[in-house]
């Protein structure tokens, strides 16, 4: 009996690790890469854009919070009215490319969408 048990936590934990990366996977394909945006920031103005990769810095200004986000090509800084991310966490954001220019400097960002209420947590 205790073998069987076994096999089954194994299959379980398998099943769960497949899907986990089936999921990582979905989001790389699916989303735009960083180095796009950044390489040919006029192809996003205006335009809803979503991208995935890990949280690997975060700050809080005054009136201003964003977090960093790199996938496989880049990294971004993405202004957000939400909580900050912790650093390592893996998460998708939709928003608005942006240019911040000081003098000869150019930085882009993403401006976090705001969740639909549809997603929000209920209290």
């Amino acid at each position: 009996m205790g073998d069987k048990m076994r096999v089954h936590r194994l299959a379980a934990v398998a099943v769960l690790l497949a899907t986990l990366a089936a999921c990582d996977t979905y989001y790389k394909l699916t989303t735009t890469k960083i180095r796009d945006i950044i390489d040919h920031p006029r192809d996003f103005e205006n335009k809803d854009v979503t991208v995935y990769g890990t949280v690997t810095g975060s700050s809080s200004f005054v009136f201003v919070k964003f977090f960093e986000l790199q996938d496989d090509t880049g990294t971004i800084k993405v202004v957000t009215n939400r909580v900050l991310p912790q650093n390592g966490e893996k998460i998708r954001v939709t928003g608005r490319m942006d240019s911040i220019e000081f003098g000869p400097q150019r930085t882009i960002v993403l401006r976090e969408q705001p969740q639909p209420s549809s997603e929000r947590p209920s209290p």
